[in-house]
């Protein structure tokens, strides 16, 4: 009955939608989402829903009267219909989400402000939403993090941008992550003389890395090529593409470090055009000088992630790691799956990393185009099975950096991402200069939605993740284990949601790559593991104070799901835990607790 409500309920809306202006259709659409009312009106009450009181550290947690005094007062829930009648819930609010069937059958209902999104969203930042109110915007809508493209933009204007996240995160009380996409050894065409030229098919052109065109005097006969070592690297016969694939030449030969090739795809050669070489071995380093000088910055910022472009190898991200670590970062590293060499090392490029980025657009460039969604289904699935968190990125609704609503494909697009089991699904321009971030945000979150309770219904991942790990020596198999007996505790019993306490990060890390159906809480002292563990599938961080016990953080918890109106008293939590505490064992316990 719950589905052919929902089923009904979208119907409406999308009938109520299509008999409006885009600019009222969106609203409208929105307003039937049990997470918001309208984004004008969402936002004005922003402050009050998302809030969620911060416990500065300190070796207890501050009492619950503290914690509940500026708590949003939960709203009285409605009658139980007769549909819903066979079942109480939980939840402090009187809206009813259609998504989330509880594994006995139980609805279970979240509050406005408290709502928990299973897939994450990462927006782009850029001119279209660089104010603190469409950030709000943003998030009330369903957006989780936040991306800093390095390849684009000064310091100075990402530093703005990291102050326009961080000041709307002060004042909702909530965590926002942010992300630092470095450039990678990104491959581009130089500053032509006249800003672009035509290249014609079966003619020949030539080319030089950019310090020899300089030197020769930039001279019209040769295009130049931000690549030192170009006409080492190529060798007869290989192809080079220019922008996204759009021109296409195949090296003749080279001498004196100018390259000879003929046009096969013709057409406008603009400047600064990426290039891509599917069948060379790039010599140059995986992180550039301008990747250095990127990553100390985001260090310096207190960034949540740095991604890595284009890498080739598991060393290239262990490099990565050992540089970061060596300037005082701890960020979780994302590696950026996009080179055909990278999904040969995939495994291993899994293994030394946080979290892996399909990153389509290049991958799809390099690699046949029929081949990227069957490495992202493979590659997503490695993920999962590892318990690393994974992005599916580039193109997910392109259409609506100019229109108001996405396109079918676009929208099967998403939900397949969702369907294979990623964590997050990410917006590059529909965010960073489209016209409709917004109404983007929304539909995203609305074409999520409606794969998870799809996921809800059959539990494919959580089988296959259940059967995988019976299979796979991972690293940490305590950890592993834990949340394998969360799945068989959920199962047996009436369970509302499950708590985690972690001081890394990594025990929420492995409930998330479960995508168990019960919301996941993860409570940890510290606001940067509490920004982190914020972009996981289907988990809510939640800050708390310092413990002295193991039993004192067990009532913590239970505290604090009540008083910060996550969950109603009389709520059933089962809660992982390492003991002895205060050594900061590894999660090693688990406790059923009934919430008072």
């Amino acid at each position: 009955m719950a589905k052919a409500s929902a089923s009904k309920s979208k119907s409406a809306s999308t009938k109520s939608a299509s008999q409006k202006t885009p600019s009222q259709a969106a609203p409208k659409a929105q307003s039937k989402a049990p997470a918001s009312a309208s984004v004008k009106a969402s936002v004005k009450a922003s402050a009050k829903t998302l809030a969620v009181k911060k416990v500065a550290p300190s070796k207890k947690i501050a009492p619950a009267k503290a914690a509940s005094a500026k708590a949003t007062k939960a709203v009285p829930a409605k009658k139980a219909t007769a549909q819903s009648s066979s079942a109480t819930s939980i939840y402090p609010s009187q809206t009813t989400s259609p998504l989330v069937e509880a594994y006995m059958g139980k609805k279970t209902q979240l509050k406005v402000g408290n709502k928990i999104h299973r897939t994450k969203i990462l927006c782009t930042f850029g001119p279209a939403i660089a104010s603190k109110e469409k950030v709000k915007q943003l998030l009330e809508v369903g957006a989780t993090a936040f991306r800093l493209n390095m390849s684009h933009g000064s310091h100075e204007v990402h530093l703005q941008a990291m102050e326009i996240i961080r000041a709307v995160e002060k004042e909702l009380g909530v965590h926002i992550p942010i992300l630092a996409d470095v450039q990678g050894p990104k491959l581009r065409v130089g500053d032509l003389t006249s800003g672009a030229i035509s290249i014609v098919n079966g003619t020949d052109i030539f080319l030089a890395d950019e310090a020899v065109w300089i030197k020769r005097g930039k001279p019209d006969d040769i295009i130049p090529v931000r690549y030192p070592t170009f006409a080492e690297d190529v060798k007869p016969g290989s192809i080079v593409l220019f922008d996204d694939g759009l021109l296409k030449i195949k090296v003749r030969d080279s001498k004196d470090k100018v390259v000879r090739a003929i046009v096969e795809n013709g057409g406008l050669l603009k400047s600064r055009k990426g290039i891509n070489m599917p069948d060379v071995h790039v010599s140059q380093p995986a992180m550039t000088e301008k990747d250095k000088k990127d990553i100390i910055f985001a260090i310096q910022n207190n960034v949540d992630y740095i991604a890595l472009s284009f890498v080739r190898t598991a060393e290239d991200v262990q490099n990565s790691k050992d540089y970061i670590k060596k300037h005082g970062g701890t960020q979780w590293i994302i590696a950026k799956i996009e080179k055909p060499q990278a999904l040969e090392n995939i495994k291993s490029i899994i293994d030394v990393s946080d979290g892996i980025m399909v990153a389509r657009g290049d991958m799809g460039v390099e690699i046949p185009a029929a081949r990227v969604p069957i490495e992202q289904k493979r590659i997503i699935t490695l993920c999962n099975d590892q318990a690393k968190p994974v992005i599916t990125a580039t193109q997910m609704l392109e259409s609506m950096i100019q229109n108001p609503r996405p396109t079918r494909a676009e929208a099967s697009d998403v939900s397949n991402a969702v369907f294979d089991g990623t964590d997050a699904v990410m917006l590059s321009a529909e965010t960073s200069v489209g016209a409709y971030p917004v109404e983007t945000v929304s539909y995203m979150r609305t074409i999520c939605e409606e794969a998870e309770a799809e996921l809800f219904r059959t539990q494919e991942i959580s089988k296959k993740r259940a059967e995988a790990a019976l299979d796979i020596n991972l690293p940490d198999a305590l950890a592993d284990a834990i949340s394998g007996a969360v799945g068989t505790v959920i199962r047996e019993m009436k369970i509302d949601a499950i708590a985690a306490v972690t001081t890394t990060g990594k025990i929420a890390r492995y409930m998330a790559s479960r995508k168990f159906v019960l919301p996941i809480f993860a409570f940890t002292p510290s606001a940067s593991v509490s920004r982190r563990v914020s972009l996981l599938w289907g988990v809510q961080a939640v800050q708390v104070g310092e413990t002295e016990s193991t039993d004192e953080a067990i009532e913590s918890v239970k505290e604090a799901l009540v008083s910060r109106n996550y969950l109603k008293p009389g709520a059933t939590v089962v809660i992982s835990i390492g003991r002895p505490l205060k050594a900061r064992s590894k999660t090693n316990m688990l406790c059923i607790e009934k919430l008072k």
